[in-house]
């Protein structure tokens, strides 16, 4: 269920996906990247797994309903000791031979640089005795890519406008090579950093030619645009539920 509404909200923003490598099918801690809330609808659209996430997502419109679903471990990063709760769930997770995702950034970016990975909570990969796997995620558009990162004070209101004009967008998800079964989270830390960056190394964030005309392509279009007159219908209709309830 989880997984089909992703990838509705993905059709109805004509967000493609891209996957290079093999995602992990056991337990596995995956140490990504971190551009935008749409990392989260991308992964969750493809692969079963949960998700470590600041304790604000669960707030959100329609993220945090999805999110809540996918069995993400909610922490607040405003206090230190949330961590010594939260690694122990994560362990248990990843023994159950769940596959969980860490944005070891601890917060979106713009793509242009990565920030220095947060190591504390790949502890429990050491503790569960499970690989860690690198993920780089890199978006793309034809002309301004932007609005595929969300960063700063800009609500995801704020955010969907800018999505929604977005051009041919597209996630690429690059499975990396794995750490097995680290003893050291740091060194699986600096381990993960340093392939993600490698293959970012030109950017997580880039333009690309719109993709070419094909029967697929024109069916999906077709669908999409219906997509989006009837969402466009449906937000007419509750405004004018709106003021007519305001009015009475």
């Amino acid at each position: 269920m989880v997984r089909l509404l992703c990838r509705l909200v993905l059709c109805i923003f004509d967000v493609r996906r891209r996957t290079v490598g093999a995602a992990p099918t056991g337990g596995a801690l995956v140490v990504a990247n971190h551009l935008s809330w749409l990392d989260i609808v991308v992964l969750a659209a493809d692969v079963e797994c949960a998700f470590v996430a600041k304790q604000e997502v669960a707030a959100w419109p329609i993220v945090g309903w999805l999110a809540a679903r996918c069995g993400v471990v909610f922490i607040d990063r405003t206090r230190r000791r949330d961590l010594l709760r939260a690694i122990p769930v994560l362990e248990s997770r990843l023994r159950e031979g769940r596959v969980v995702v860490l944005f070891a950034e601890g917060t979106t970016t713009d793509g242009r640089a990565l920030r220095p990975f947060k190591s504390a909570l790949v502890e429990a990969a050491v503790r569960a005795g499970v690989q860690v796997q690198p993920l780089a995620l890199r978006g793309l558009a034809a002309g301004d890519s932007h609005a595929l990162c969300w960063i700063d004070d800009e609500s995801l209101v704020a955010n969907l406008p800018r999505l929604w004009r977005t051009q041919s967008p597209c996630f690429e998800m690059h499975w990396l090579e794995g750490v097995p079964a680290p003893a050291d989270r740091k060194a699986a830390t600096r381990t993960s950093r340093a392939r993600i960056a490698e293959q970012l190394s030109d950017g997580a964030l880039q333009s690309h030619a719109a993709p070419a005309a094909s029967a697929r392509r024109t069916l999906t279009t077709a669908v999409h645009g219906a997509l989006r007159s009837g969402l466009r219908s449906a937000l007419g209709l509750f405004s004018a539920l709106g003021a007519a309830i305001a009015w009475l």
